[in-house]
């Protein structure tokens, strides 16, 4: 997520003092005098490069993209499953009570939460960030393969903890 408090951080790492404190920059923003957001931007503007994709097409290597199936391990399947009984339980209820269409969004937020669960318990229940996960234990296997060969990654996620 983009905020301010990330541009504050990339600048005090590469130029301590630059926009001051986190706390003043904030204010200064939040202050309404005058137009904050756009002294903020020409104070940045010397740091930026702008590309377009197409402008560096081709100095970038071919996409490469790679599809691997796992199975979660006994102990993430049982969450999940416990998850899946809960809200296929509640949706039930709530479908006989209010309609399908009343309850969309609870459908919605089930699959949402699902998808989480498949990819990391820790994404559900933050005390639970310890727990293993078949996705990230996969993912950082085959990080270390690829770093090993000198390669650089670039990885997206839909979900952040």
């Amino acid at each position: 997520e983009n905020h301010i408090g990330e541009l504050w951080s990339i600048f005090e790492f590469l130029n301590p003092g630059q926009l001051g404190t986190a706390g003043r920059l904030k204010r200064f923003l939040a202050g309404g005098r005058g137009n904050g957001s756009e002294l903020v931007a020409r104070a940045v503007r010397p740091y930026l490069l702008r590309r377009t994709k197409t402008e560096v097409l081709s100095d970038l290597p071919e996409k490469t993209e790679q599809t691997l199936f796992c199975e979660l391990g006994d102990q993430q399947r049982k969450a999940y499953d416990d998850l899946r009984q809960h809200y296929r339980n509640e949706l039930t209820t709530r479908i006989g009570q209010q309609g399908i269409g009343r309850s969309r969004i609870a459908v919605l937020e089930a699959l949402l939460r699902l998808r989480q669960a498949a990819c990391h318990p820790g994404l559900i229940d933050a005390n639970r960030i310890d727990d293993p996960s078949t996705k990230l234990d996969t993912l950082l296997e085959q990080l270390d393969e690829v770093l090993d060969e000198g390669h650089k990654v670039l990885v997206f996620s839909q979900f952040t903890s």
